[in-house]
């Protein structure tokens, strides 16, 4: 009887059944993390170190070493996405300068994917960015330089968006928009936007709030004119 007790014991310290006591601390250990990469990694851990007590039986557990092997490949690829989504984000000097002026209110690889819907346009003093009548199927924000509306006179700022909300709603431009000086523009396709935010909405619920602010600004600045 105490020999059998013996061999119990020595069973649970070291022998294979320790890796099974080993594999569930560090599965404990893993859900009481409340990051969710060091979950992964624990949780991979466990999945590894409990794969020698399935092989090592008298008859290998096959059906438990699968299970286990496709956790740890579940587990393996992601941990290395969410370690790729977590490297610092570098921003090119456009794209630096879309988020400062326009975007700084939302993360910064949102703002690469928006950033590679975008096209750059320079534009010469005098030129006609919006022609009155104009049906608008672009999201057009200023970047650097200045334009305004005429009639009624409105000049348009570095982040703003030009055009007001009548344009973006299927509707015609009501005035002309020219620039008073060198100017550079970012452009988006509207149809590429709704698209692009569909199965975003956060995103789109931010890009909302942008757009809000901007008409409220124009808003109140009409108001001071008048």
């Amino acid at each position: 009887m105490e020999a059998s007790l013996g061999n119990l014991l020595t069973d649970q310290i070291i022998g294979l059944n320790d890796l099974v006591n080993l594999s569930n601390f560090v599965l404990l250990l893993a859900f009481s993390v409340r990051d969710g990469l060091k979950l992964r990694i624990l949780s991979l851990a466990s999945d590894i170190v409990i794969l020698p007590y399935y092989y090592f039986q008298r008859e290998p557990l096959w059906p438990s070493i699968v299970w286990g092997v496709a956790f740890i490949i579940i587990n393996g690829v992601r941990i290395v996405t969410l370690a790729l989504e977590r490297r610092p984000v570098i921003l090119s000097d456009k794209e630096q300068e879309l988020y400062s002026v326009v975007f700084s209110s939302i993360d910064k690889r949102d703002l690469l994917k928006i950033a590679s819907l975008a096209r750059w346009v320079d534009v010469s003093p005098g030129e006609v960015i919006i022609k009155k009548g104009q049906q608008i199927s672009e999201a057009i924000v200023l970047i650097a330089g200045e334009t305004e509306a005429v009639h009624p006179a409105l000049l348009y700022r570095p982040g703003q968006l030009i055009g007001n909300v009548s344009a973006y709603s299927g509707l015609v431009s009501p005035v002309d928009v020219v620039a008073r000086g060198h100017a550079r523009l970012a452009t988006w396709d509207m149809k590429h936007i709704r698209e692009f935010t569909e199965s975003r909405p956060e995103l789109r619920a931010k890009l909302l709030q942008i757009i809000s602010t901007d008409l409220a600004v124009k808003f109140h600045e009409c108001l001071a004119k008048a």
